[in-house]
């Protein structure tokens, strides 16, 4: 993004501001970045910079406004900015953050199965064909070198066949499917890892990977994302709904958990106020 900023004869510039432990991996990184640097030995303004701009973390991009001293001026989101837009979000205006706000959100009224998941290149899946119409659509966001997502397929194959097998006792035309989004590295991996899935899934490296990532923000895996059958995003916390409500989170909607959430409230009123017990010398009082 930089290297494209400049090439348009910008004066836009990045001063690389070292973490780094010692000078020889300074060194090292700082020769991959063409752009400037606080000098390493300069401990003082590199620790006034960390205290004047509260910087808690690691990536972190600051961007400044040379001509707006006003502190609402100055962006702390630089990295997430960057990943979602890339050069697009250049100069980082407030006036230019708000357009791309408004396209983003034009961008997801629009948004439907088709384009979320096929592209001009691509509009098939692999794995095995779903014979119904789709009612709920589970983007699964997982890899196989990360071991929460390893731990939590069982899981979710065994909430995903109970889903379905409901949706036949109930003689309901409509299907739930789930979606593989690979993060995985490499096509090897990707094959070992889907074969344990009974679901499909998009191939290996396609371009759709990455667009659904900044689509809806991913911030990390596993992830499970429920699209409707209209296209629209009906929750991010699918993930979270299985572990809390197993097939009964299923459709997912705002009115399905928030029913569940009473039921669970109606249940805790039955509960006794205290309890003993053995490894305990004292009585432990329930809290919500």
């Amino acid at each position: 993004m930089y290297e494209q900023i400049k090439t348009k004869g910008s004066n836009f510039e990045i001063v690389y501001v070292s973490s780094d432990e010692d000078l020889n991996a300074f060194n090292n990184y700082h020769a991959l970045m063409p752009g400037l640097a606080i000098p390493f030995s300069d401990l003082e303004t590199k620790k006034a910079l960390n205290r004047k701009f509260d910087i808690e973390g690691i990536p972190c991009l600051v961007i400044l406004q040379p001509n707006n001293n006003k502190d609402d001026a100055t962006l702390h989101e630089g990295v997430e900015l960057v990943y979602q837009c890339g050069v697009r979000v250049f100069p980082f205006t407030k006036q230019r953050l708000e357009n791309l706000l408004e396209e983003e959100r034009k961008k997801h009224e629009r948004q439907t199965l088709t384009n979320l998941i096929t592209n001009h290149d691509r509009d098939y899946l692999l794995g095995h064909p779903s014979p119904k119409q789709v009612k709920q659509l589970g983007l699964y966001f997982s890899a196989q070198w990360c071991v929460p997502c390893v731990k939590f397929i069982p899981r979710l194959i065994s909430i995903y066949q109970k889903i379905k097998q409901m949706l036949v006792e109930n003689g309901d035309h409509e299907d739930f499917e789930i979606v593989f989004v690979s993060n995985d590295r490499n096509q090897e991996s990707f094959d070992s890892y889907f074969n344990t899935m009974p679901w499909l899934a998009l191939p290996f490296g396609d371009p759709t990977v990455k667009e659904l990532a900044k689509h809806f923000d991913l911030r990390g895996i596993p992830c499970l994302i429920i699209i409707g059958p209209h296209g629209k995003t009906v929750t991010k916390q699918g993930r979270n709904l299985i572990n809390l409500y197993q097939e009964n989170a299923y459709p997912f909607t705002e009115a399905k958990v928030e029913l569940l959430e009473k039921q669970m409230d109606e249940e805790a009123k039955s509960l006794p106020r205290s309890v003993y017990h053995p490894r305990h010398r004292h009585e432990l009082n329930l809290v919500s």
